[in-house]
């Protein structure tokens, strides 16, 4: 009789534990699968955050596939001074963000494939690790790591008028005020006029000179078909120029030639240009040095150094800008 009561006791004891046991693998495996789900989706989208760029050399014509990080490390490497303030830094990751975007959307040059090129020419110009260590030699584990900070700062950031993306250009140097864009390239940007940028004209770059011979000067217009006087002080007959200084056009034995076309033939660092005429040769005294469209990296930078944000230097030279979220 007591071995038939055991017997009873354990069998109910079996029915009451084994539901449990059940019930607590259940839950195991129920747990589990939501780790799995929450882990799976997590890398979702940590890997919808991780974009890559196809870059075009323009040398050698191949693709290199990267990270945007790594591209924009490149970027800031190839187009700013790495000294630079971390504010105008951030400006300038964002600029460059911007730009790829843009061109991704607009670009109409056959690139095989690629996003951008590597030319500062054409878009910006990329500096691969090999060419900043080149650049930057001992100071190359310092910079690589300050713009990478600020990269991780502004990551998702991007410049919009109207909610697309914007042609965000930039160049070294103004002349003291930026350039319309319409009076150096044509077509319509709203957000690219004129702007202030007074802190350039204290850069130790902000002038230079370049001197021709007479030869020297006539041979740039042998595709030209010029008649040249015996005079050579009466060859610049006539300069107009933009609201802020830059100069629009430029009459020339009798030829009238865009100040863009002048600045090119003679390779000058920008088209805010003035030419005398003496003693046999032309001097051209230059000031400013770029396109001079869009934002001034030296103004940028003097501007960080007043204490303005990024966001503010930013809204400064790209007029009525939206800062937002990729």
């Amino acid at each position: 009789m007591k071995t038939y009561t055991l017997i009873c006791f354990f069998l109910a004891l079996s029915l009451i534990l084994c539901p449990l046991v059940a019930m607590d693998r259940t839950s195991e495996v129920i747990s589990q699968e939501i780790f799995i789900e929450e882990t799976t989706e997590a890398e979702f989208i940590e890997e919808e955050k991780t974009d890559t760029v196809k870059v075009m050399s323009v040398n050698g014509n191949n693709i290199t596939e990267m990270s945007l990080k790594e591209y924009l490390v490149g970027v800031v490497a190839g187009e700013m001074n790495a000294s630079y303030h971390e504010e105008a830094l951030k400006a300038q990751i964002v600029a460059a963000h911007t730009l790829l975007l843009y061109t991704k959307e607009h670009n109409t040059k056959d690139l095989n494939g690629a996003d951008i090129t590597d030319s500062g020419a054409s878009h910006q110009e990329y500096l691969t690790t090999e060419k900043q260590k080149e650049k930057w030699k001992d100071n190359y584990e310092a910079n690589r790591k300050k713009i990478e900070e600020c990269i991780d700062e502004v990551f998702d950031v991007t410049l919009q008028y109207e909610n697309e993306y914007i042609c965000a250009v930039f160049h070294a140097i103004s002349n003291g005020t930026t350039e319309n864009a319409t009076d150096v390239w044509g077509g319509n940007y709203p957000y690219l006029v004129s702007a202030t940028s007074i802190g350039d004209k204290l850069s130790p770059a902000y002038q230079s000179q370049v001197t021709f011979t007479e030869k020297e000067f006539k041979e740039k217009f042998k595709d030209s078909d010029l008649k040249f006087g015996d005079k050579p002080e009466k060859w610049i007959e006539k300069v107009t120029h933009t609201d802020t200084g830059m100069v629009k056009t430029i009459t020339i034995c009798g030829k009238e030639f865009k100040g863009t076309e002048i600045r090119k033939l003679f390779d000058l660092r920008s088209s805010t240009f003035a030419c005398q005429y003496n003693e046999d040769e032309f001097t051209f005294t230059v000031n400013g040095y770029g396109h001079g469209v869009g934002m001034s990296q030296y103004g940028a930078n003097y501007m960080a150094q007043q204490g303005f944000s990024y966001e503010e230097i930013l809204k400064h030279y790209y007029t009525g800008v939206e800062i937002a979220k990729v």
